[in-house]
């Protein structure tokens, strides 16, 4: 499915395209929506995939969401000759809403078969999904551009043969991962029978034998109903937003940022497709730390490394190409730990019987932090630059590294 550096990249040729052959008021500022209605469709629906799951199994859950997003990627092939508006809705909304009810199954699914590793274990497959802009990028680029057309100065790509296949990329994706995802989706499956884990959830609680300890666990699994009335479930919910409204900026524009100062669209395509190789390992391995350690120590080293990164980004533009390089690399090493990091906690916190559910819940911030963030590009791009807005990104990401220190103890 389609994420972080791979929309980063689509976006580039997409806007190019529309702005010259469809409608010159779409610019990078609106089109940078796509991706926001794209997460914030996801934030919104991923509690309908959770229900879903329980009620029709995960198998048959991944199918139809794997339908609605690979149709809404084929659709925009009509839709980019049409109107921004109707791109937002295909690659957009169906492709939030498709990925939404399919995410969180796979998740859940790997928790009932190794109980005991967790954090690794959805640090792998959130890893494979981080992975998948590994090919998606390079199609695009090879696909579009394979002679390495540099944008003109105002950033748009003007070649005629590069934007006439703009169209057709959003076909060949869609079949493309169609294909692949049916085949996960057939091999997907929960274990016939329950495995022993650690079931307990850290639900706050006031110890009778020391009333100041609000730690003590709590054997049950808390309905969404339930994870509602829990001062817990915002905190998670806010860390998470947070770093989201990072995440989401440095998805959609580490390309555009980059071609301020390199002229050479294959080197950017490059530096986002093995940044898809860092994002994959960066779940895996912070998934493995909060096995080691504890999701809020995990979470402090992350979202402060990432913090820093976003804030020295712009001092790339004196380090030429390899300093660019690095520092995207690194970005995507850190930030993808919370996706590893996050559905971990939830499990943890809230139980794993509504977990899909549960996950889905504390996942609707990014039906806030994706429009959040472009709302934030739209008006501070054109006043205080991309270093103003790297800045600005990571403070909000300290923003989170505030909020764990509510996290109640043993989380």
């Amino acid at each position: 499915m389609k994420w972080s550096c791979e929309e980063g990249n689509i976006m580039t040729y997409g806007v190019s395209y529309m702005h010259l052959r469809v409608n010159n008021d779409v610019t990078v500022s609106n089109f940078v929506w796509v991706n926001s209605f794209t997460l914030a469709a996801q934030g919104l629906f991923m509690v309908l995939g959770g229900l879903l799951e329980k009620r029709v199994g995960p198998r048959l859950t991944c199918l139809m969401g794997c339908s609605i997003f690979s149709g809404g990627i084929m659709l925009t092939f009509f839709t980019i000759n049409y109107s921004l508006a109707t791109v937002y809705l295909t690659y957009g909304l169906m492709a939030g809403l498709g990925t939404a009810i399919a995410y969180a199954s796979p998740l859940a699914c790997g928790m009932r078969w190794f109980p005991e590793h967790k954090g690794l274990i959805n640090g792998l497959i959130v890893g494979g999904f981080g992975l998948g802009a590994l090919l998606s990028t390079t199609i695009q680029t090879y696909f579009l551009n394979p002679d390495n057309v540099s944008p003109d100065s105002d950033g748009y790509f003007k070649d005629d043969d590069l934007l006439d296949k703009v169209p057709n990329v959003f076909f060949l994706l869609g079949g493309v991962f169609i294909l692949m995802e049916y085949v996960g989706c057939i091999l997907i499956s929960t274990p016939t029978r329950n495995i022993v884990g650690d079931r307990r959830s850290l639900v706050p609680v006031e110890d009778d034998q020391n009333p100041t300890n609000t730690t003590a666990f709590c054997v049950k699994d808390l309905s969404p109903k339930e994870v509602l009335r829990t001062k817990l479930f915002y905190i998670l919910w806010f860390i998470y937003m947070f770093n989201g409204v990072a995440v989401s900026y440095i998805s959609a524009m580490y390309k555009t940022f980059g071609q301020t100062f390199i002229k050479d669209d294959h080197f950017l395509a490059m530096v986002g497709s093995l940044a898809a190789l860092f994002n994959a390992s960066g779940r895996i391995l912070w998934g493995r730390i909060m096995d080691k350690t504890s999701f809020k120590t995990s979470l402090r080293i992350l979202s402060t490394l990432f913090s820093i990164l976003l804030c020295t980004l712009p001092t790339t533009k004196h380090m030429g190409k390899p300093g660019y390089a690095v520092w995207i690399w690194c970005i995507y090493l850190t930030f993808s730990g919370t996706f590893a990091v996050m559905p971990t906690a939830t499990e943890k916190a809230f139980g794993s019987k509504n977990y899909a559910a549960n996950y889905g819940l504390v996942f609707t911030c990014q039906a806030i932090s994706s429009p959040l963030m472009a709302v934030l590009n739209q008006l501070m791009l054109d006043a205080i630059g991309f270093t103003g807005c790297l800045l600005t990104m990571g403070a909000v990401v300290l923003l989170s590294v505030g909020m764990s220190f509510f996290l109640p103890k043993g989380l």
